[in-house]
C-alpha cells in the first residue's frame, strides 16, 4: 500500500560545492568555482534507502564531467531533476565528445554545524590527480599535444551502489559551472556539502 505524506512539513535537502585548485607541494590553494548543486530525484530515492540501512547507499564518488574538441559555446547535457542526459551516455552518439572522471572520496565524510542543529551539513571531499578513471571520450589535460585539452563543466554526488565498478551507480546531485582546465601540476579538490533542514 503507498503512503503519500501531505501535511507540507518536509525535511530540506540543499548542496553546494567547491572547487581549489590546490599545490600538492605547499599546499597553497586558489577556489576557482563556488556555486549550489540541483539534487536530483534519484538523490531522494537514495537518501530513503540510506535512512533504511541498505548496503551501499553512501556517497562514494564524485563524478567530473568534461567536453572534447570545444570551438566557443557548446550544448551542454540536460541538467534537471529527472537525469535526463545521463553519464553512462557519454562518449555515444551526440554525446560522442564527452566524458567524466570517476573520483573516490579522499576522506571519510565530515560534518559541520549549523544555528538550532547538530551535524546537519554533510562534507564530502575528492581529489582530482593523475591516473585518472574516465569513462567516454578520452581526457585531455591541459599539456596534451595535438588537440584542444578537455573543457571540465560538471561535477556530481554519486553513490556506489555495486562496489564492484560503476554500473550500479546512482547520483545524488549535479551541477554544471563556467569551463576549466586541467593543470596536472596541481590537483583540483573538490568539497561538496548538503545541508538538511526541518
Amino acid at each position: 500500500m503507498e503512503h503519500v505524506i501531505t501535511d507540507g512539513k518536509n525535511i530540506k535537502m540543499q548542496g553546494f560545492y567547491k572547487i581549489w585548485q590546490v599545490n600538492p607541494k605547499t599546499g597553497e590553494k586558489l577556489l576557482l568555482r563556488d556555486n549550489k548543486n540541483l539534487i536530483l530525484n534519484n538523490g531522494a530515492d537514495l537518501l530513503a534507502r540510506a535512512m533504511a540501512g541498505v548496503k551501499y547507499s553512501n556517497i562514494s564518488h564524485i563524478y567530473v564531467g568534461y567536453k572534447n574538441n570545444v570551438d566557443g559555446s557548446f550544448t551542454r547535457p540536460t541538467l534537471d531533476k529527472a537525469y535526463t542526459d545521463k553519464f553512462s551516455s557519454y562518449g555515444s552518439g551526440i554525446l560522442e565528445d564527452f566524458g567524466y572522471i570517476r573520483v573516490p572520496l579522499a576522506y571519510s565524510p565530515s560534518f559541520l554545524n549549523t544555528e538550532g542543529y547538530q551535524n546537519n551539513i554533510s562534507v564530502f571531499t575528492g581529489i582530482v590527480t593523475t591516473g585518472l578513471d574516465t569513462s567516454g571520450a578520452a581526457f585531455r589535460d591541459e599539456n596534451y599535444g595535438g588537440a584542444e585539452p578537455s573543457q571540465i563543466f560538471e561535477v556530481a554526488l554519486v553513490a556506489a551502489t555495486e562496489p564492484t565498478g560503476p554500473g550500479g551507480d546512482i547520483v545524488f546531485s549535479r551541477a554544471h559551472f563556467s569551463e576549466l582546465l586541467y593543470n596536472t601540476s596541481y590537483n583540483l579538490t573538490i568539497a561538496w556539502g548538503i545541508q538538511f533542514t526541518a
